[in-house]
């Protein structure tokens, strides 16, 4: 367990060390620099980092269109399932003109007896 006489201790430490750092001369507090060769280093690795992210991102967003994911995702069997959902409506368009002709010939004949009635 720690004092408090310990504490005030490492606070003078502190302080003592601080004031001989400030007293030494200034070309000794001098930063240490970095090569220029470490720093092109470090920036070219950067810009060859983003090239590639941009590059990734890039290849993400491009995308087929809609229609084109969803026909190249269904198999064959679902296109042929297609095709003849369209040959069935053909056959529902025509079932559908026969089925007018036969409304169109009972209006004819309802029109027809109601004149005869009255």
């Amino acid at each position: 367990m720690r004092t408090m006489a310990d504490d005030i201790n490492e606070q003078i430490k502190a302080g003592r060390k601080s004031i001989a750092v400030a007293s030494e001369d200034p070309d000794e507090m001098e930063p240490r620099r970095i090569p220029p060769a470490v720093i092109a280093a470090g920036v070219g690795a950067a810009v060859i980092g983003l090239g590639l992210l941009g590059w990734l991102i890039y290849r993400s967003r491009r995308r087929r269109n809609l229609i084109r994911q969803l026909q190249a995702s269904l198999p064959g069997r679902v296109s042929e399932l297609r095709e003849l959902g369209v040959g069935r409506l053909g056959d529902l368009r025509d079932l559908g003109v026969e089925r007018m002709g036969d409304v169109r010939s009972l209006r004819d004949e309802v029109r027809r007896r109601l004149q005869k009635a009255l």
